[in-house]
C-alpha cells in the first residue's frame, strides 16, 4: 500500500524536482548473504562451542548444538543441511564438511567429486555404515574417520595416496588431514604421515606427541613438554618455528601459515601474511581454540565468541559482530558494500582492483552501488565519491563538477547518476563485450522526470516520475525493448541482460535474457515492495518481509535461506544475493544509584516497549511506562527492588 501511495503521490505532478539525494534509511538491519558468498549469522547474543576453517569458509558449533557457515559457498559448503542436530564435532576442508554425530556416525556436504588433480585417480566413496567414529578430519578434497577402537578409514580424493591408509596402522588417539597427505597421532606418542605418493616427511625421532596439524603441505606437532616441531613446505616460513615458542596447548595449520594456542590464552602466527592471516590482532586473549583456514584464521574466546583476521575475500575473515546494525546493502560481480548507520561504508569481497578500498575519510554517505569492479557512494550534499577499476572511460572515477545527485547506478563498467531537476549524467563504458558500440552511457536526447535508475552490463534503465520506464544500451536479448503499455512502475533494476520492473499493483514484470529463468517471475507473485537482479537470477522483497528467489542458481544464489523473514532490503550481484534483517532494539543498562536503573533504548524502534516481570516463567509481563523520550532514545528509570526485576523489548 505504501508504494501505491508512493505512485499516487508522484503521478500527481507531471514535472518532479527534487529538493536533494535521499536520506539515509533510518531502518538498521542485520546482514545475511547466500549464494557464492555465505554471511557470517549475526544473531544476537550469539555463543559458540567449537570452531573449523575451511579453504575459505568457516564452520562453527553453536551452543544450542546448530552450525553456522559462512564464507565461499562454489560447493554448497556453507549451505548447511537441514535438520542437522546432535552434532559432537565439525572439521571443515577446502570445498566440504564433516560432521561427527552424538551417535558415532559421520555426515558430509559440499564439493564431492574430488578425483585426480595430477593423475585421473577416481574419489573414494564414504564408506557405508560407517559408525563407532569418534574424530573426523576433512582435509584437500578427502576425509579421514577415527574410530573407537583406534583404526583409521578413508576416503576421497586418492591421487597422492592420502586415502590409502597404511596397513596395520592401530591405537591412533587423533588425526588430521592436509591438502594431499594425512597425519595418525597414535597412543605412545608417534606420529604417521601417509600421502605425498608414498613419501613421508616426519622428522626421525619424534615422540612425546600430544597434538597435530595438516597444512595445505606442511604439518605441526605439539609435544608433551609445550614446545612444537614442524615439518614439510618452508618457502612463506610456515615449518619455521619462532625460536623459544613454549607453553603450547595446540597448533592449526593453513595453507601456509602457522598458528599456535598458549596456555596463557595468547596465540602466536608466523607463515605466510600476504593477507594478514598471521597478524594476530593485537590485545587478542582468553582464548580457547584456533583454526586455520587456507589464509584466514579464527579464534574462539573463553566467553564463546570468535575473533577472525585474514583474507575477507567471501567474508571468512570476519566474525558475526561486524555484520550488525547496517542500514543499505549493495553486490556487485565479485563485492559487496554495506551503509552503516554512522554514514560509512563497509565493503568486502575481491579487491583487485581496489573496489573495496574505501577512500579515507568517506563518510556522511546515504547511498552505495557496486559495478562488476568499482564502487559508487553518493553522499548527503548530493556529490559523489567512486573507486576501483577506472579502465573503461572513466568508471571508477566522478565527472567534474557534477553535483546536485539525488540517485546512482552503478553497472559493468559504466555509471548513472540522476540529479535533482529530473536529468541523467551517464559515463563509462559505451560498448559491448566484443568493442560493438551498444551506447549504454549515451542517454536519449530529452530524457528528463527521472527519478530512478538501474545498470546492467551493457544496458540502462531509467524510471520516471509518471511511472514509464525508458531503456537504452545493449539490446541483443530484448533487455532494452520496454514491454508496450508498461506504467505504474515505483522501481526498476537491472542484470547482465535481463531488467526487471516493480508496479505499485505490488507485481513484477520482467523482460530480456531468459536462458536461466531470471525472467520469468514466479507465478502469482504479489505484494512486491522491492526488487534486485544479479547476473543470471533475480530477487523479490514482499510487504510481509519474505523473499522470493527465481532464475539462475548454479551456487545457491536464488535458494532463499529456510525461514528467512523480516528482511527490510534485499541486493543480488553476480552470483550472490544478500538481505537486510530488522534488528530488533538494543537494551542499554546504566546504574544510576544503589537501588535505581536507568533502562533505554532506540527511539525510532516504534511499537518496541519495555516490559517486566517478578518471575521468569511466569506469564505476568506488564507494560512499564517511558519515562523520557527525546527523539534518539526512549528511557525509563526503575527500581528493582520494588519487586519488578526482570525486564524485556516486547512488540504486541
Amino acid at each position: 500500500m505504501a508504494a501505491q501511495i508512493a505512485a499516487m503521490l508522484l503521478l500527481l505532478s507531471p514535472t518532479l524536482v527534487l529538493a536533494g539525494p535521499p536520506p539515509r534509511p533510518a531502518t538498521e538491519g542485520i546482514l545475511y548473504g547466500w549464494g557464492v558468498t555465505v554471511l557470517p549469522n549475526a544473531e544476537a547474543g550469539l555463543r559458540f562451542t567449537s570452531i573449523a576453517a575451511g579453504g575459505s569458509h568457516n564452520l562453527a558449533l553453536k551452543a544450542d548444538g546448530r552450525i553456522a557457515a559462512w564464507g565461499l559457498n562454489d560447493s554448497g559448503q556453507c549451505t548447511v543441511p537441514a535438520g542437522m542436530g546432535n552434532v559432537k564435532a565439525i572439521s571443515a576442508g577446502y570445498y566440504h564438511n564433516l560432521v561427527l554425530k552424538a551417535d558415532g556416525s559421520v555426515e558430509a556436504w559440499g564439493r564431492n567429486a574430488e578425483g585426480g588433480f595430477l593423475q585421473p585417480v577416481p574419489p573414494q566413496p564414504m564408506p557405508a555404515g560407517l559408525s563407532n567414529v569418534v574424530a573426523v578430519a576433512a582435509g584437500g578434497g578427502h576425509s579421514l574417520a577415527l574410530k573407537t577402537d583406534g583404526t583409521v578409514v578413508a576416503w576421497g580424493n586418492d591421487e597422492a595416496q592420502q586415502s590409502t591408509v597404511p596397513a596395520g596402522l592401530s591405537n591412533v588417539v587423533a588425526i588430521a588431514a592436509g591438502g594431499y597427505h594425512s597425519l595418525a597421532l597414535k597412543a605412545d606418542g608417534t606420529v604417521v604421515e601417509w600421502g605425498w605418493y608414498g613419501q613421508s616427511t616426519v622428522p626421525a625421532g619424534l615422540d612425546n606427541v600430544v597434538a597435530i596439524a595438516a597444512g595445505g603441505s606442511h604439518d605441526l606437532a605439539v609435544r608433551a613438554d609445550g614446545t612444537v616441531v614442524a615439518w614439510g613446505s618452508n618457502f612463506y616460513g610456515q615449518s619455521t618455528v619462532p625460536p623459544g615458542l613454549s607453553n603450547v596447548v595446540a597448533v592449526a595449520a593453513g595453507g601456509s601459515h602457522s598458528l599456535a594456542l598458549k596456555t596463557d590464552g595468547t596465540v602466536v602466527a608466523w607463515g605466510a601474511n600476504d593477507s594478514g592471516q598471521s597478524a594476530v590482532p593485537e590485545g587478542l586473549g582468553n582464548v580457547v581454540a584456533i583454526a586455520a583456514g587456507a589464509d584466514h584464521s579464527l579464534a574462539l574466546k573463553a566467553d564463546g565468541t570468535l575473533v577472525a583476521w585474514g583474507n575477507n575475500t567471501h567474508f571468512q575473515g570476519t566474525e558475526a559482530a561486524d555484520l550488525e546494525r547496517m542500514v543499505a546493502i549493495t553486490t556487485g560481480g565479485y563485492h559487496s558494500l554495506t551503509l552503516k548507520p554512522d554514514g560509512t561504508v563497509l565493503g568486502w569481497g575481491d579487491n583487485q582492483d581496489g573496489q573495496i578500498s574505501i577512500p579515507a575519510g568517506l563518510s556522511n554517505v546515504v547511498a552505495v552501488s557496486a559495478g562488476v569492479a568499482h564502487s559508487l557512494a553518493l553522499k548527503g550534499d548530493g556529490t559523489m565519491q567512486a573507486w576501483g577499476r577506472n579502465l573503461n572511460g572513466g568508471e571508477g572515477t566522478v565527472p567534474g563538477n557534477l553535483s546536485n545527485v539525488v540517485a546512482i547506478a552503478a553497472g559493468f563498467a559504466h555509471n548513472l547518476a540522476v540529479k535533482a531537476d529530473g536529468t541523467v549524467v551517464a559515463w563509462g563504458l559505451n560498448s559491448d563485450e566484443f568493442g560493438n558500440f551498444v551506447g549504454q552511457s549515451k542517454v536519449p536526447a530529452g530524457l528528463s522526470n527521472v527519478v530512478g535508475v538501474a545498470a546492467g552490463f551493457y544496458h540502462s534503465l531509467a524510471r520516471r516520475a509518471e511511472g514509464t520506464v525508458v531503456a537504452w544500451g545493449d539490446n541483443r536479448k530484448g533487455q532494452s525493448t520496454v514491454p508496450t503499455e508498461l506504467g505504474q512502475v515505483v522501481s526498476v533494476a537491472a542484470g547482465e541482460r535481463h531488467s526487471l520492473a516493480l508496479k505499485s499493483d505490488g507485481t513484477v514484470v520482467a523482460w530480456g535474457a531468459n536462458d536461466r529463468g531470471q525472467s520469468t517471475v514466479p507465478a502469482g507473485l504479489s505484494n512486491v515492495v522491492a526488487i534486485a537482479a544479479g547476473w543470471w537470477h533475480s530477487l523479490a522483497l514482499k510487504a510481509d518481509g519474505t523473499v522470493v528467489g527465481w532464475g539462475s542458481n548454479g551456487v545457491g544464489e536464488s535458494t532463499v535461506p529456510a525461514g528467512l523473514s523480516g528482511v527490510v532490503a534485499i541486493a543480488a550481484g553476480g552470483l550472490s544475493s544478500m538481505a537486510l534483517r530488522r534488528a530488533e532494539p538494543m537494551l542499554t543498562m546504566q546504574r544510576i544509584d544503589r537501588e535505581t536503573l536507568a533502562i533505554k533504548w532506540p527511539s525510532p524502534s516504534t511499537g518496541w516497549v519495555l516490559q517486566g516481570n517478578a518471575r521468569l516463567g511466569t506469564t505476568n509481563w506488564f507494560d512499564v511506562p517511558p519515562t523520557v523520550d527525546d527523539g534518539t532514545y526512549v528511557s525509563v528509570t526503575i527500581k528493582p527492588s520494588l519487586g519488578d526485576r526482570f525486564y524485556r523489548l516486547f512488540k504486541p
